[in-house]
Parts: C-alpha cells; sequence; structure tokens
C-alpha cells in the first residue's frame, strides 16, 4: 500500500484553490444579475431580492472559509493554552460547641465493706444467744468486732470474739453496725445447754473472842473467819455481863478492825476464807475477869437479810 503523506504545503495549496472557486462563482453570479436581457422589471425586483440572499449567503460561507484557514495555519498545538487558574485556597474555619466536651473519669467499683459491730453499753458475748450459754468475753464500747453471721430470728449476731481466739454470739440491743448484713449467712445457734443449778453454798464461820478495847467505856472485839461457802455482807453482835448482867447489841453493814478508839482497817464483806473483826457496843463498867456471853450473827445481804448464820459462846475477858 501506498502511503500518502500531507505536509503544511500541500494543505495551503488545497486551501488557496479552493478559495479561487468561491471567487469566480461570486463573480458569475453578479454579472448574471446585471444582465440587460434579464427578465421583466417585476420578475427583477425578486431576482433583486433573492441576489441579496445569495450575497449574504455567499458572505457568511467566504468567512467561514477564511475562520477555517486561519484555524489551519495557526493549528492547535502552536496556540497557547489558557492560562491556569490557580484553585482558590480553602479557609478553615473551626466548629465551635458552646458546650465543652468533658471525658468523666472511670467510675470505680467499690470494695464491699466487711460488716462490723460495735456497742453503746458493754456487752456480753456468749457461746450460744442467751442467757443460758457460758460467757466467753464482751465487747466494750468503743471496741468494734467482725460480724461472721446472724441467728435466725434476728436478734443476735455471731461474732469474732473480741477477747480471744475464736467465735461467740453478741446481743443485739446495743449493737450499731456498718457494712452490708443483709447478705449475712444464717447460723443456727447449738442446742439451749441443760442447766443445772450449782447447789447453794453453805454459810459458816468461826468466831473468838479478840480482846476489849478501852475508850472511858469498854468494847469487845472478836475475830471472825469465812469458813462456808457463801459471801457475808453485814453482822450483828449481843454481849451480856452475867456479873453486872448488862446487855449490849450492835449491828453494821462492815467489819471494823479496832485499836482503842481508831478504827484501823474496814471490810465492806467476808469473802469464803476471809478472816475480819466485829466489835460489840459499849459497855458501862469494865468487863475484865467477868463472866460474859456473847452471840454473833453473820448474813449474806446487807441489812441482816439473805442467809443468816449465828454462833454463841461463853468466856472470860
Amino acid at each position: 500500500m501506498k502511503i500518502i503523506r500531507h505536509d503544511k504545503t500541500t494543505k495551503m495549496s488545497a486551501i488557496h484553490t479552493r478559495l479561487a472557486i468561491v471567487g469566480l462563482t461570486l463573480i458569475g453570479l453578479i454579472l448574471a444579475c446585471n444582465n440587460p436581457q434579464s427578465a421583466q422589471q417585476a420578475a427583477g425586483e425578486v431576482d433583486d431580492v433573492g441576489t441579496a440572499v445569495k450575497l449574504t449567503l455567499i458572505a457568511g460561507t467566504v468567512s467561514a472559509e477564511q475562520t477555517r484557514v486561519a484555524a489551519l495555519q495557526n493549528p492547535p498545538d502552536q496556540q497557547q493554552p489558557p492560562a491556569q487558574q490557580e484553585p482558590p485556597t480553602a479557609t478553615f474555619t473551626p466548629q465551635i460547641s458552646d458546650t465543652p466536651s468533658m471525658t468523666l473519669p472511670p467510675t470505680e467499683t467499690p470494695t464491699p465493706q466487711v460488716p462490723r459491730v460495735s456497742v453503746s453499753e458493754n456487752t456480753n458475748c456468749r457461746v450460744g444467744p442467751g442467757k443460758p450459754y457460758e460467757l466467753i468475753g464482751a465487747l466494750m464500747v468503743g471496741e468494734e468486732t467482725e460480724i461472721i453471721a446472724k441467728d435466725p430470728s434476728g436478734l443476735y449476731w455471731y461474732v469474732r470474739n473480741p477477747d480471744r481466739d475464736g467465735y461467740c454470739w453478741l446481743w443485739d440491743y446495743y449493737a450499731s453496725t456498718a457494712g452490708n448484713t443483709e447478705a449475712l449467712p444464717v447460723f443456727t445457734p447449738p442446742p439451749t445447754p441443760t442447766f443445772t443449778p450449782s447447789p447453794t453454798p453453805e454459810p459458816n464461820f468461826t468466831v473468838k473472842y479478840n480482846e476489849i478495847e478501852n475508850c472511858g467505856t469498854w468494847q469487845i472485839e472478836f475475830q471472825i473467819t469465812n469458813t462456808g461457802g457463801a459471801m457475808f455482807k453485814s453482822v450483828a453482835t449481843t454481849v451480856k455481863d452475867n456479873d453486872t448482867a448488862e446487855t449490849v447489841n450492835s449491828s453494821a453493814d462492815k467489819f471494823d478492825e479496832l485499836a482503842g478508839c481508831a478504827v484501823v482497817q474496814t471490810y465492806n464483806d467476808l469473802d469464803p476464807g476471809d478472816t475480819g473483826h466485829a466489835a460489840s457496843a459499849t459497855l458501862n463498867n469494865d468487863p475484865t475477869g467477868h463472866n460474859l456471853d456473847a452471840t454473833v450473827k453473820l448474813c449474806t445481804e446487807p441489812g441482816l437479810v439473805g442467809m443468816c448464820i449465828s454462833k454463841s459462846f461463853s468466856f472470860v475477858p
């Protein structure tokens, strides 16, 4: 196959040829319009209008052809590209929130507090919930201890013994608790112990004449020793001088030891095994060498009540 190459010179020659043809055509049309042998006047007027239209069309065709020629003479690759405009720079406008954003710290899960108890009055702590059970400790005012469980009635707390190792039951009446006691287990208390009453201690004592105390009047002093199992809290004496027929009585809620007219020692009570003293009422006559009868009475309660026991004997001071 033969390849035909068109260069710029060939293209220009073709353009000039076309322009020449268009020009000759226009001249021919003008001469035809001016021919004296044309048609009648009326037809000539119509031809004049048509000629004007044709001339306008021809002029437009020539103008278009000239524009085309100009475009061929200045091909697009030789034209300067339009100046490239810089895109507008975007302006950032920060969005301001009326309400500041605040991130709250994570909520901490509280550690369950170990239930504890304190009391407004000193309260005993026992093997079981109630007085029938053995006493093994006490929670004092100002102290507190851990609660382990509760009894079914809700009246006692099973707590860590505040006085020694182990646990005990504490009465709720004076108690104040802290912490979650609702989750505590319910413990069944031990069976109520069978109460075996202790035998009633038998009061007993020994008594003897001790000496005469002289203060211008005379008193007989006795020495008393508690030999029984009960405590004595009051005493009474009766002394009769068989030589003068004088009898005197005394009573007291204490046990005084005399030295002349002064009290040198006092016991408010006599526990089992204790030794104390008691003095008679005053005698108007010196009883020295006289035959005297004496009765000494001791009681377990003040005012000469409770369990009482008496001892009588005779002596010569």
